[in-house]
């Protein structure tokens, strides 16, 4: 890597120095009392996100993947079928076999990076529980009426993986307010984090309260009566602390990263070797990732390596197709072409609050140069 410029890094959490300082101040508090568990600082943080999402109930878990989970198995998946997107994380196909269903993976659009309504239609059969809908790199798809029509028209519990979308909205409506359950992440390089974690938003009181209950060795509430086969899912005091106090600027680190989209769209815009999103204004991604998509005759990995080792700028594709995973082979159908060309041209630039509009000149010049590198 060159020393003459600092590291860029890809994804990198920011925490204002006055966060900082309450949260060591809270912490504190919170380890004088002697209460790490279901205290004051998981309803605050539970309450943050039904009001975010508008929604009547939110469960703070473990993971995004607990949450996940805990929808699968209320919806009662074992033995069903599961529809997923190909283009997603791992979890979305791992969780569906943890609850005893079958993941069967949809190719997704190109445009929309959500599934693609015409595989999704032929996918489907009488044996299709629920399905699991992801706004892959914080974008809502523009379609999403027609997934939500879909859904409710085959009677399929949709799980809405707002993982990447925390603050992410459509027709002024937010992400984690569209599923039957709705499902987001506090991983380290995600929008709010608290180190790890996770939030079930929903409607369902019934579903709430069975969330509620497995995230404490199946317990019912109330009682000491195990009545579910649960575990030790529940999200702690320290956590939920940090995980609150950075919610609180989520509104800033959204608006400060629709600006770093928007500039970079301005240094991009017709350009040769790359395309990028076409999002409409109904639309506000929470861009937790920018995406573009490289031309066919680009060396994805040999632009990454030489932005790394040249100019200290880290990158990465989105996500490997679900289905070229080792553990997921078995789930290629043949036909998840679209996903395939998707996924294996994507190259994520940084996108992190902590960058300025001189780090952005700089990537955006450097990706340029190298793209012509190869080109010519």
């Amino acid at each position: 890597m060159t020393d003459t410029f600092p590291k860029i890094n890809l994804a990198r959490p920011v925490y204002p120095a006055e966060t900082r300082k309450q949260v060591a101040s809270d912490i504190e508090e919170i380890l004088e009392s002697g209460r790490l568990m279901f205290g004051p600082w998981l309803r605050k943080f539970e309450k943050s996100f039904e009001e975010l999402t508008h929604r009547d109930h939110a469960i703070g878990v473990n993971t995004c993947t607990t949450a996940l989970q805990i929808a699968l198995t209320f919806a009662d998946v074992a033995g069903k079928e599961v529809l997923v997107p190909a283009g997603s994380f791992i979890t979305d196909a791992s969780v569906v076999k943890f609850a005893g269903g079958t993941p069967v993976l949809v190719d997704i659009h190109p445009e929309t990076l959500a599934f693609d309504l015409a595989d999704l239609k032929r996918k489907v059969t009488p044996n299709t529980r629920a399905m699991i809908w992801v706004h892959l790199t914080g974008v809502i798809a523009h379609n999403y009426q027609e997934l939500l029509e879909f859904a409710q028209a085959h009677n399929i519990f949709l799980i809405e993986d707002a993982a990447h979308a925390h603050g992410a909205e459509a027709d002024g409506r937010a992400a984690g307010s569209f599923g039957d359950a709705s499902t987001f992440s506090f991983y380290p390089t995600k929008i709010v984090t608290s180190g790890t974690g996770g939030m079930l938003t929903t409607d369902n009181a019934e579903l709430a309260t069975f969330a509620r209950e497995l995230r404490i060795f199946g317990k019912k509430e109330g009682s000491s009566e195990i009545i579910h086969n649960g575990s030790d899912w529940f999200l702690d005091e320290i956590r939920a602390c940090v995980g609150y106090h950075h919610t609180q600027s989520l509104d800033e680190q959204v608006t400060r990263r629709r600006e770093i989209a928007g500039i970079y769209e301005s240094l991009l815009a017709n350009q040769p070797g790359l395309r990028r999103l076409n999002v409409p204004e109904n639309i506000k991604p929470a861009w937790y990732q920018y995406p573009i998509f490289l031309e066919s005759g680009i060396d994805r990995d040999a632009l990454t390596e030489v932005l790394k080792r040249e100019h200290g700028i880290e990158v990465k594709g989105i996500y490997l197709p679900l289905h070229q995973e080792t553990i997921f082979k078995d789930l290629d159908s043949g036909d998840l072409k679209q996903t395939e060309e998707t996924l294996l041209q994507s190259l994520c630039l940084p996108m992190h609050v902590g960058l300025n509009n001189k780090d952005l000149q700089r990537i955006a010049e450097a990706l340029l140069a190298e793209i012509r590198k190869q080109m010519f």
